[in-house]
């Protein structure tokens, strides 16, 4: 029986309509009327022994997973009289047959980013104790989220591999000319099903044609149509890598998910940037660990030197006057800051200084700052003139670090393989790599004494929401590890509070984010939303009295909370437009916060607000006041301890993420980072240790 509109399941489960129906049930779509939360209810009306087995296998194996690729279930039940149900995930969003009927069709580097993703969920699957199979990869069963997540969906087919286990009928349905040919009659299937199933997905995607089928062609009744005579603009490391996992014979294909997924990113990584822009999903996998030469993935960047009114000069250009006043009043803050660093003496040594006086060597470096480091191996002559100084005594000047402070970022890197914390110095531009994790580490936040990062572990790459994480410190000089009280379904998004005393983070609570914050010096854990709405990504005022949070209602806006989790106020007001990563400015008086540059856009820009313009929807773009040739997209803001400089996700073209600094509220663009790798999320260390 098909449950209708309205109709209330297990007094909980408001159905909504149907999104599939099949011979053995349907997908409806349901709200969960308990948690105020939209699910997928997937039924099992076939309740002959075979079916409901194979029904309750699949909830038993779905509920033990967690993996940003697959939906989560929530819930399993049976109904007298009606049928077995399946609470989970609700995937709001298109499959990808969909986009196969859309006039434009799949690009090249969609099918690929596609198949990464894809595969990733396959290594997760193929590696559980016992292994996994889904054994009905086809368009239909892949679909994006909101966020342009990639998820494999509908386990119907799953297949756990025990040994000597006979399969059962129900789990050897197949879909034509998407099943290798293992898959009919009585022969064995492994992990290498799956690869095949996805080499014709990636197939289908990329020509509009099912690949033949697989029994056909092992009866010799037609051959496999090469994938460029459909379709001869895709390259030809696509096509091979594709075309391998079709393979009849088992030994022919790739021998695992990581092998395939490793001849994609190859083939991605071979793409021109022009293919490499033709995405709808934006860079959400993970490159390949192999160094590249920057200069086949990137155009030819444009210098950007430390300020923009000389870049105008020098190129012969006339800038808005107002920008090159504000570029000499900031070359005479720094010039008087150099000077106060000097002191009275260092600035009474450079005025008096004598006509033979040990030379001044000026190195210059990356920021387009000067060292300057006195020179003790002057002539002779020289040296005879002047009294003689202890080695000991002779000072060496550094400028002080952009920024304040130490001077140095944490950011996330994916140039490994898979995402890492690494450290970037400001002023020379050198990372290194702090973390090395086998599942990753991401989202870094420093404590306030700048000797500890908190970050979260596992994460595969850049996400929204990590479940089956947990949040972990690191002290940054002997690299020891804390890890702290993980919960049942993940923790992430870290923030520390200013006196240390606190970490605020993101929990799910059956499936929906929540803000926590836990004592550091106990570990005792203080609840602070209401679990009315899902809150996330938490960041802390200056003063530690307030947080600022994602709340999504709809659409995502920026909110504050006490530091108890009160007095709860809407502080954006951006409509159908989304805003996200929320930092707040040294003063406490503004909040900077990431925004779409439209509804359900994926590519965001920074922007300001002042909090006594809260109920008035006054933002303001935060944006390089050069001039430049595209739309310059940025997220993930951070400010520097002396609030003179952002540092920030910067999308080159749309094309990859590298870190980047200017000087607030937009002037004198820097990059940081440059590296085929995805680079984000960058956090200031707070101060010098």
């Amino acid at each position: 029986m098909t449950l209708d509109y309205g109709y209330l399941l297990k007094r909980r489960y408001r159905i909504l309509d149907i999104l599939s129906q099949g011979s053995m049930g349907a997908v409806y779509r349901a709200v969960d009327e308990i948690l105020d939360l939209t699910v997928a209810i997937k039924e099992n009306t076939v309740l002959e022994e075979g079916s409901t087995r194979q029904f309750q296998r699949e909830a038993q194996i779905l509920a033990s997973l967690r993996h940003p690729n697959l939906p989560r279930v929530f819930e399993y039940f049976q109904v007298e009289g009606l049928g077995q149900y399946l609470v989970m995930d609700f995937i709001d969003g298109e499959d990808l047959r969909g986009w196969m009927s859309q006039e434009d069709g799949v690009t090249e580097m969609e099918a690929l980013q596609i198949g990464i993703e894809i595969c990733n969920a396959l290594i997760f699957l193929h590696s559980q104790e016992p292994a996994i199979t889904h054994r009905d990869i086809k368009p239909g069963n892949i679909k994006f989220s909101p966020y342009g997540e990639v998820i494999l969906v509908d386990f119907g087919l799953v297949k756990v591999l025990q040994d000597q286990e006979d399969t059962t009928t129900a789990a050897r349905a197949m879909t034509p000319g998407y099943a290798p040919p293992e898959q009919y009659g009585e022969g064995a299937t492994d992990h290498r099903t799956d690869v095949f199933s996805l080499g014709a997905t990636l197939y289908a995607a990329l020509t509009g044609y099912q690949p033949e089928d697989s029994l056909a062609r092992t009866t010799g009744k037609t051959q496999l149509t090469p994938l460029r005579s459909y379709q001869p603009h895709v390259s030809i490391p696509t096509a091979r890598a594709i075309e391998k996992a079709l393979n009849l014979r088992f030994e022919d294909r790739w021998q695992s998910a990581q092998d395939f997924k490793s001849a994609l990113i190859k083939a991605r990584d071979a793409l021109s940037v022009e293919k490499r822009a033709q995405t709808r999903l934006g860079v959400l996998d993970q490159p390949d660990t192999q160094k590249r030469d920057p200069s086949r993935d990137k155009p030819e960047r444009e210098s950007l030197p430390f300020f923009a009114g000389i870049r105008g000069i020098k190129q012969g250009k006339l800038l808005d006057p107002v920008w090159l006043i504000f570029d000499l009043v900031v070359i005479s803050l720094l010039v008087v800051l150099s000077l106060t660093v000097l002191g009275q003496e260092g600035l009474l040594a450079i005025l008096n200084r004598p006509t033979h006086s040990p030379s001044v060597e000026t190195q210059a470096v990356d920021s387009g700052t000067e060292e300057h480091v006195l020179n003790l191996e002057d002539t002779p002559e020289v040296q005879a003139e002047t009294q003689p100084v202890p080695t000991t005594m002779v000072p060496t000047i550094y400028p002080t670090p952009a920024g304040g402070g130490s001077g140095r970022i944490a950011y996330v890197s994916e140039r490994t393989g898979t995402p890492q914390i690494w450290l970037v110095d400001v002023t020379s531009k050198v990372s290194t790599q702090l973390t090395d994790f086998p599942d990753g580490a991401c989202q870094p936040d420093w404590s306030p004494d700048g000797t500890r990062i908190v970050f979260t572990s596992p994460c595969t790459a850049k996400r929204v929401s990590y479940p089956g994480s947990r949040l972990v410190i690191i002290d940054v000089d002997s690299r020891e590890l804390t890890p702290l009280p993980a919960s049942l379904e993940g923790d992430f998004d870290p923030a520390w509070s200013p006196d240390g005393e606190w970490i605020a983070y993101t929990t799910l609570i059956n499936g929906r984010p929540q803000l926590i914050k836990i004592r550091l010096d106990d570990l005792q854990s203080i609840r602070l939303s209401q679990g009315t709405y899902p809150d996330y990504s938490p960041a802390w005022s200056p003063d530690g009295d307030q947080l600022a949070f994602v709340r999504e209602r709809g659409v995502s806006q920026i909110w504050l909370m006490d530091a108890d989790g009160g007095n709860e106020i809407q502080f954006t007001l951006s409509g159908l437009i989304d805003n996200s990563n929320p930092a707040w400015y040294t003063d406490s008086a503004i909040i900077l916060f990431s925004q779409s540059l439209g509804q359900g856009s994926p590519s965001r820009q920074l922007y300001g607000m002042r909090l006594e313009d809260i109920g008035q929807a006054e933002e303001y773009p935060i944006i390089p006041r050069i001039r430049l040739d595209y739309i310059p997209l940025m997220d993930n803001v951070d400010i520097s301890p002396d609030g003179f400089w952002l540092a920030f996700d910067y999308w080159y073209f749309d094309v990859l993420s590298d870190i980047y600094m200017m000087t607030f509220p937009g002037a004198n663009l820097i990059q940081l980072t440059d590296h085929p790798g995805m680079d984000y999320d960058p956090v200031w260390c707070p101060q010098s240790k």
